[in-house]
């Protein structure tokens, strides 16, 4: 077996060089007269969709370009755009009683006309959640839900789902989170906790943050800072004045003593003598 293998082999090349050699010549691809002067429609140029949640819009330019690359016959259109139709949570908390609304309606809604538009609501009652197995159905289909006189029992999760009502295409799933507390037992004052670079944001105003320095202290915790202060520097002033006050008077105490011992001495001495 071993000895036919380069038998074989040798055989093999010499019957592949008694072969002629043929190289393919090239041939050039003949393009159909109807594709060379066809003429396509291209976009060139488009912007990113207005919102990224939900339904919005983007504009396109159009242009049909032929063979030689010129573009002709350009148009400008606007057409729907849908990135993403889940848009998280927004949350809210209010005083009971107030008068509160929920609302699905947005920009893009409005342009279109709502009575396009199938609003559901569900409610995940005492709770603030996602979870889609926890919501109940609400009954109501209008675009909004709406509180006269909010009580604790409303808090919970709502949910707005929008559909197209030409497709039943769902366009927007938007959470709220709710909660409504007794007037006693929050303060709902926002602005009042806020530091002055918080403020500067909220009024719209860029702010370094790089520089950004804790909150001061609450004005009470200062007095009794002042006053811990006080306290202690009169204790220490008080342990002084003591201090030298017995000093003074034991060095009076000793002063007597040595003075009298000196006396009996010399009294000593005068009798003996």
């Amino acid at each position: 077996m071993k000895t036919l293998a380069p038998g074989f082999l040798f055989g093999s090349l010499l019957l592949a060089s008694h072969l002629p050699f043929v190289v393919p010549s090239p041939k050039t691809l003949a393009i159909p007269e109807e594709l060379q002067v066809a003429v396509g429609k291209v976009v060139v140029n488009a912007t990113p969709c207005t919102v990224t949640c939900g339904l919005g819009y983007k504009e396109e330019t159009v242009c049909e370009v032929g063979p030689d690359g010129v573009k002709r016959r350009c148009k400008f259109q606007r057409l729907e755009c849908l990135t993403n139709w889940i848009c998280g949570m927004l949350h809210f908390t209010i005083p009971v009683g107030n008068e509160f609304e929920l609302s699905c309606l947005s920009e893009d809604i409005l342009e279109v006309g709502q009575e396009a538009f199938r609003f559901t609501w569900r409610l995940a009652r005492g709770i603030i959640s996602t979870d889609d197995e926890l919501f109940k159905p609400l009954r109501t289909n209008s675009h909004f839900v709406k509180f006269e006189a909010a009580r604790e029992s409303d808090s919970g999760t709502y949910r707005c789902d929008v559909q197209m009502l030409k497709n039943l295409r769902f366009v927007k799933r938007l959470y709220y989170g709710l909660r409504v507390l007794p007037p006693h037992l929050v303060n709902l004052n926002f602005d009042q906790s806020l530091t002055d670079n918080q403020k500067l944001i909220d009024e719209g105003l860029e702010v370094n943050l790089d520089n950004y320095s804790r909150p001061p202290h609450p004005t009470w915790k200062k007095k009794v800072a002042s006053a811990l202060g006080i306290g202690l520097a009169s204790g220490v002033a008080g342990g002084v004045v003591v201090s030298m006050a017995l000093y003074s008077g034991l060095r009076v105490i000793y002063g007597l003593h040595g003075l009298t011992t000196l006396h009996l001495k010399n009294w000593l001495y005068r009798r003996l003598s």
